[in-house]
């Protein structure tokens, strides 16, 4: 199995040099130390994510199919017809880092 890769910054160097304390002190590597700390989190959000999937997916098979055709066609010709509220748009602006 092929293992990926993630590198860690901290803008601190406080929290870097005690994260490589706690994983020595509890005898894993930092990496371990952080997978260990994130997955549980992970497997929360995701757990969310999935319970909202689910809910939408029961709403749209619960959704009427007698105007099903009509509702479709509204639904794109509203797509054409009416902006978009949260469309993005460019914004010019100067590049104060020179990137």
């Amino acid at each position: 199995m092929s293992r990926a890769a993630l590198t860690l910054h901290s803008h601190d160097d406080e929290t870097l040099r005690n994260l490589e304390r706690t994983a020595e002190a509890l005898g894993i590597s930092i990496d371990e130390f952080a997978v260990a700390g994130t997955e549980p989190e992970l497997a929360s959000v995701g757990a969310g994510i999935e319970g909202r999937l689910v809910s939408t997916l029961e709403s749209l098979k619960s959704y009427p199919p007698e105007n099903l055709e009509r509702d479709i066609r509204d639904f794109a010709r509203r797509e054409v017809d009416l902006e978009d509220p949260l469309r993005a748009r460019r914004v010019e602006r100067q590049d104060v880092h020179g990137i």
